[in-house]
């Protein structure tokens, strides 16, 4: 079995749901990209969730999509952050 690797012999860390493909591989870059899009509507939508069981008075399920919100916010950064690694370690440039 063969891995893709940089310069230094590190291998490229795998995007995860996209078939163990580099983050630097164009399977990679789609993978992370739909990650990136999913955790944002998500995000959206428990912050819409929670704004709404605020306005119903229920503070625990409030609570509890607040938090959601904020991991699917930090999956959303997460996702970005290795789509730029993976752009920087592969030479691609510009938006696809």
């Amino acid at each position: 079995m063969t891995s893709t690797g940089d310069e230094h012999g590190r291998a490229d860390p795998p995007v995860p749901g996209v078939g163990g493909a580099p983050e630097s591989s164009a399977d990679g870059q789609q993978g992370l990209k739909l990650h990136a899009g999913i955790a944002a509507i998500a995000t959206v939508l428990c912050v819409l969730v929670t704004v709404v069981f605020v306005g119903l008075g229920s503070w625990v399920l409030a609570v509890l999509f607040a938090l959601v919100a904020l991991a699917s916010a930090g999956a959303f950064g997460l996702a970005v952050a290795h789509r730029r690694r993976g752009r920087r370690l592969g030479g691609t440039r510009g938006r696809r």
